[in-house]
């Protein structure tokens, strides 16, 4: 409930930036400026980055025994404020957009969403570079980059920073250590964070309409924040939380790269990636390959977290037909065949399973956090699913195990047999699932309900050069029924697609800079489609 919110506040203030929204609560006192974080590369390109939070700052890793004090400048961020109604007029208009499906309202809620005036702090980089000024010249000369919000505030001015420094790393470090044997993490220090001056409550709703356009149900959670000025609680929450302020709800980092021999360097330009100088070229350290990874939209490495530094937002087009995902489709209909293969019991369960996923976005983060894991050959943690409820870990339990994992005593035991092809499928879906907004996943959950997703699948290979699909075409018979239109055509604005209804035709093209967000949702499209029948 707090990660959606200050995922939600991140989304709306600094979309495509460097923010980075704080996941649980728990973590709000371990963000102090300077302390270390370890960003773990993504897997795939249209995932973001994961961070962890150490114990440690840079003066505990810092060889030289005198610490860096940092300056901490602090000033006024954002008053985020928004006004929110859940059933209006046969509308439904929730935190993440506005569906119009024909529907009946079932009353008026109306709530202030949130955080109240808010306050920025940050280390002042260029003091913190002198205090690191030396004699010492790199044999490969540091870049310098302002890691922070180019849309609210300027950059600092990095022109007069010194570019040499003798203070050196321990990497004997044993926390230091266990980040150089997983090979793809790389290690940053926190340099700014968001914080509230307010005490704020973040409530969660569940919202259910049972009928639209006559035909499907809806079920989506709202969370809500409020500044608590009187103490008064919503009645109509089902679930209240209480923050107390001051409480990090976003921060900033930038990364380190770091010589074999603890000489380091801030990486504050696009093109310069942090991480550690090693001896050789090593080979991939991934347990297996996979067919798919032979495609241009895997991964890349990336150097911030932003779509902007990897040219994320040029992988798709603009302004074209859907057809422009018929190449990399066919890639994934070989990637999902261990799921039209499976029997149909197990396909049934696992289908069952991904169609809840689809209501329970910290499901979601759990089951993605431990396969990423799996995937890069480390031992999960296990943190968020014992954060689950009883029957939410059960059935991730049950997930494991139809994948090839049985899950004994915080043990992963995998079974040869059943691992490579099925555990692929099963990670990618994951992996794009979790990339998708709660409302997404709601009018997605209901093309399952109404059974359209294998006329969806369709579109990219009968859309012309222009995007012109006709609807004399029988398998796109579901798509003239006004309310099963409706459900999809928002379901593919929410992923930067545009579909029109003409005379005697649709048209789908892509938006302006749609990023990877049309193919993020085909791969979730596809992974349902295979599960319930022959692709």
């Amino acid at each position: 409930m707090f990660a959606k919110a200050t995922k939600n506040f991140v989304r709306e203030t600094d979309c495509g930036g460097d923010l980075i929204p704080v996941s649980r609560l728990n973590d709000s006192d371990k963000l102090q400026l300077l302390n270390l974080v370890t960003k773990k590369k993504k897997l795939w390109c249209w995932q973001k980055p994961k961070y962890h939070f150490l114990t440690v700052t840079l003066n505990d890793v810092l060889t030289e025994d005198k610490p860096i004090k940092p300056v901490v400048v602090e000033s006024d961020f954002v008053k985020y404020e928004g006004k929110f109604e859940d059933f209006v007029r046969g509308s439904i208009e929730t935190s993440f957009g506005k569906i119009n499906l024909g529907a009946g309202g079932k009353g008026f809620v109306e709530s202030q969403s949130s955080f109240g005036n808010l306050k920025k702090q940050e280390a002042d980089l260029q003091q913190l570079m002198k205090d690191l000024k030396g004699s010492t010249v790199f044999s490969r000369a540091p870049v310098l980059y302002c890691d922070t919000h180019e849309q609210l505030t300027a950059p600092q001015d990095f022109s007069n920073l010194p570019t040499q420094i003798t203070m050196t790393i321990n990497l004997n470090n044993n926390l230091l250590q266990q980040v150089l044997e997983r090979k793809h993490e790389v290690l940053c220090i926190l340099t700014e964070k968001i914080v509230t001056t307010q005490k704020c409550l973040v409530s969660e709703h569940v919202q259910t309409e049972e009928k639209y356009g006559g035909m499907v149900g809806l079920h989506t959670k709202i969370v809500k924040v409020s500044v608590s000025e009187n103490g008064n609680v919503r009645k109509d929450s089902n679930v209240v939380l209480e923050i107390p302020a001051p409480t990090v709800i976003a921060y900033g980092v930038i990364e380190l790269y770091i010589k074999s021999d603890g000489q380091f360097e801030f990486c504050l330009l696009d093109e310069q990636e942090g991480g550690f100088e090693r001896e050789n070229t090593e080979g991939s350290s991934y347990p297996y390959s996979l067919p798919i990874r032979d495609s241009s939209f895997l991964y890349q490495p990336d150097a911030v977290d932003s779509d902007r530094h990897s040219g994320d937002r040029n992988i798709i087009p603009s302004d074209v037909s859907l057809s422009v995902l018929k190449q990399d489709l066919l890639l994934l209909k070989m990637q999902f065949q261990p799921f039209v293969k499976l029997p149909e019991d197990k396909q049934g369960a696992l289908n069952k399973i991904f169609y809840e996923l689809l209501h329970h976005e910290e499901m979601v983060t759990a089951l993605e956090e431990m396969l990423d894991s799996i995937f890069t050959g480390e031992e999960p943690d296990f943190t968020d699913l014992k954060e689950l409820k009883p029957l939410q870990q059960q059935n991730l339990t049950d997930f494991l195990q139809l994948v090839g994992y049985s899950l004994q005593n915080e043990l992963l035991q995998k079974d040869q047999l059943h691992y490579k092809g099925l555990f692929s499928a099963a990670h990618i879906l994951i992996s794009a699932v979790a990339e998708l907004s709660d409302c997404t996943l709601a009018l997605l959950r209901a093309c399952c309900d109404i059974q359209i997703i294998p006329a969806l699948c369709c579109l990219p290979n009968v859309a012309s050069t222009d995007g012109t699909l006709t609807l004399r075409d029988p398998a796109l018979a579901p798509l003239t029924d006004t309310g099963r239109f409706l459900i999809v055509q928002r379901l593919f604005a929410l992923s930067n697609i545009n579909l029109e209804m003409m005379e005697s035709s649709v048209k789908a093209v892509t938006m302006k800079e749609p990023s990877f967000f049309p193919f993020i949702l085909y791969i979730a499209l596809y992974g349902f489609y295979a599960l319930g029948g022959t692709i």
